[in-house]
């Protein structure tokens, strides 16, 4: 699990590297026999450059 504080990057630019400033919880409206799905999570990012994006949590993984 990605927390606030850990240093990430993209999957699809694994050269940027920035560090989890925040996480959104995107409230999702789907509904199963057994109950509700969980909410998924958007990242705000901050970049080595100073830049901040917001990325889907699928798109992004730790780096140690």
């Amino acid at each position: 699990m990605i927390k606030v504080g850990d240093k990430v990057s993209l999957f699809h630019n694994i050269g940027k590297e920035g560090k989890v400033i925040n996480l959104i919880p995107i409230k999702t409206t789907t509904y199963f026999t057994g109950g509700s799905a969980t909410n998924s999570w958007r990242i705000l990012i901050e970049w080595n450059d100073g830049s901040k994006t917001e990325e889907n949590i699928g798109d992004v993984m730790r780096v140690e």
